[in-house]
């Protein structure tokens, strides 16, 4: 077999990062760092699959805010999930909670073991828990040994937020609008 050009590999090495990040999701339960790589990596896609008001972003260019409350399992792993993502105009960046108290300016709210659920509630954000808290609006779990997701959409919708059925095909479970 020959060599291949710069222009051809290219596209190869592409395809074997792909290839290499779906095997790694099927591990996620092998180790607690890769697990929350793999959250890491859902929340940097969930919000191309959330609309929200446009009332909630002060101006067009604003940033889509992703906030971590609390405890933050990721470290640097969430800033590379993110790095140079625009969802419908909006920069995604990352900002760090110590407290639990609400931020308005966080669009998406990750919060950790040590958050509390009822300070998020009511507001246009969509609030990810992480199985030992009381569910958000999207729940992570362990479901054999991967990293799975189940969603409450009845929350989501209550909340003024639009979650596509592309993102509700792919969750464990779905808690649908109007709670049937």
């Amino acid at each position: 077999m020959g060599t291949l050009s710069a222009r051809q590999a290219a596209p190869a090495r592409r395809t074997l990062v792909a290839v290499l990040c779906l095997a790694l999701a099927g591990l996620a339960h092998a180790a607690e760092p890769l697990e929350y790589a793999v959250k890491a990596a859902y929340l940097a896609k969930f919000p191309f699959y959330v609309d929200w008001p446009p009332a909630v972003f002060p101006a067009p260019g604003s940033p889509l805010n992703l906030c971590v409350v609390g405890e933050d399992p990721f470290g640097s792993v969430l800033d590379e999930a993110v790095a140079g993502q625009q969802v419908q105009g909006h920069a995604v960046t990352i900002r760090r909670l110590k407290g639990s108290a609400r931020d308005p300016n966080c669009h998406i709210a990750y919060l950790g073991t040590d958050a509390r659920l009822e300070n998020w509630r009511n507001g246009t954000v969509l609030v990810v828990t992480d199985g030992v808290n009381a569910p958000g609006m999207i729940n992570f779990v362990l479901k054999d040994n991967r990293v799975r997701f189940i969603v409450d959409d009845d929350a989501a919708a209550q909340s003024g937020l639009t979650i596509s059925s592309k993102l509700l095909s792919v969750a464990l479970a779905v808690k649908p609008r109007g709670g049937h």
